[in-house]
């Protein structure tokens, strides 16, 4: 795996993937709407994670097990207080107008 694979097999389940200018070691990833998160390195593999605003409480994403999960509001394992925390962006141009660096599609 590598993060080249990691980009083809996001972009084959049918979702845009954004990331640096220069491609380093994470992606973000949507179907327009609903955003994730992949991480590969070369000791831990493949991670992913939910997308949502900044909270005290739960920062900006919960460990997901999956691409699929990683679009979801929450993992079921979040607790409720986690869950009514958060709020998600209202789609992915909102997303990008917030982050912290400008983003390029794959």
């Amino acid at each position: 795996m590598s993060i080249q694979q990691l980009i083809d097999d996001i972009k084959a389940e049918g979702l845009q993937v954004f990331g640096p200018e220069k491609l380093t070691s994470y992606v973000f990833f949507t179907d327009g709407t609903r955003i994730g998160y992949g991480q590969y390195n070369n000791f831990d593999g493949v991670k992913f994670s939910t997308v949502h605003k900044a909270c005290r409480e739960c920062g900006t994403g919960f460990q997901s097990d999956s691409i699929e999960q990683a679009l979801s509001f929450a993992p079921s394992w979040a607790s409720s207080a986690d869950r009514s925390a958060v709020r998600k962006y209202k789609d992915f141009d909102e997303f990008k107008t917030k982050n912290w660096q400008s983003l390029v599609q794959y």
